[in-house]
């Protein structure tokens, strides 16, 4: 366990935030979404650079967007009409029978266009996509499996709060300003990489070189500038009931969801549960506003 103290809300609205961390978490992510547009009312939200890592990086650039209820529509629309996560007549095809991969490129399109880029690369707002870096000289599947072991270790076995383990056998992050992709296609592929769950989704390129989804380093990604700590704000998604909705750790500011959510991870087939985490995540705001 983690050194930690519990925070009031009082206390958090007393602080001033610029930087805000999306941790990943697939549909849990919507949580995130709810919570931020009412937070980001409040004189507390000094918003100057957001980092995601997965679906996390894709609710904070619909965010600096301003796009937020298109995904939400798009997500809802689209997964109400899928009635199965895996279609295994696919496989006949020579394709991958998983919905996912043929729903996220769409979904990001609903908060990221060609003018949505002209707009993020002007405004003040800084949006880092993560990715994971492979080991080198290490082939990409074999460095995919370890990956993916690493994490469920990590995150269900030990319950470390931040990833260790990837560091030390040569997996590395990479944290990139959305707003310097030279094109909407290369803007795109980021997220697309950042959230590349494999096996489920394919692995994309980013600079010409193998990424990994971004969770795969650390699902919970933490700015490096130092002297940022006391003004940073980590959005969780996955409730731990073994600690406090709002903590403090390392003199950053943590926040998680008051309760499981309706959404899970990978489900693409239930817009309900969408609708009922985003929810969640409003309501929650709304509570600590009160």
């Amino acid at each position: 366990m983690f050194a930690m103290r519990a925070l009031h809300k009082s206390e958090l609205l007393s602080r001033s935030f610029t930087h805000i961390v999306f941790a990943g978490g697939g549909n849990r992510c919507w949580w995130q979404a709810g919570l931020i547009e009412q937070l980001s009312q409040h004189p507390c939200w000094q918003a100057r650079r957001l980092i995601g890592a997965s679906a996390g990086a894709g609710i904070a650039t619909a965010f600096s967007t301003g796009r937020l209820q298109s995904a939400l529509a798009a997500a809802v629309e689209r997964f109400n009409a899928t009635p199965t996560n895996v279609e295994w007549r696919r496989l006949l095809r020579g394709k991958r029978p998983f919905m996912l991969p043929l729903i996220y490129p769409d979904w990001i399109g609903s908060y990221l266009d060609a003018a949505d880029l002209v707009r993020l690369k002007a405004a003040q707002l800084r949006v880092d996509v993560v990715i994971t870096r492979p080991i080198p000289l290490l082939p990409l599947p074999l460095s995919t499996l370890l990956a993916l072991t690493l994490y469920s270790t990590e995150k269900f076995w030990l319950k470390h709060f931040h990833s260790r383990l990837p560091h030390h056998i040569g997996f590395r992050a990479e944290y990139l300003d959305l707003a310097r992709s030279t094109d909407l296609e290369t803007a795109r592929t980021l997220l697309l990489a950042s959230a590349a769950a494999v096996p489920l989704t394919p692995t994309h390129k980013v600079g010409n070189r193998a990424a990994l989804d971004g969770g795969f380093y650390d699902s919970v990604p933490l700015p490096h500038e130092q002297g940022v700590e006391a003004t940073t704000l980590v959005l969780l998604t996955r409730h731990r009931p073994d600690l406090p909705q709002i903590f403090e750790h390392q003199q950053r500011v943590y926040l998680q969801p008051q309760a499981r959510v309706a959404a899970i991870n990978m489900d693409c087939t239930s817009g309900e549960n969408v609708l009922l985490t985003y929810e969640q995540g409003k309501r929650e705001g709304l509570a600590l506003l009160a």
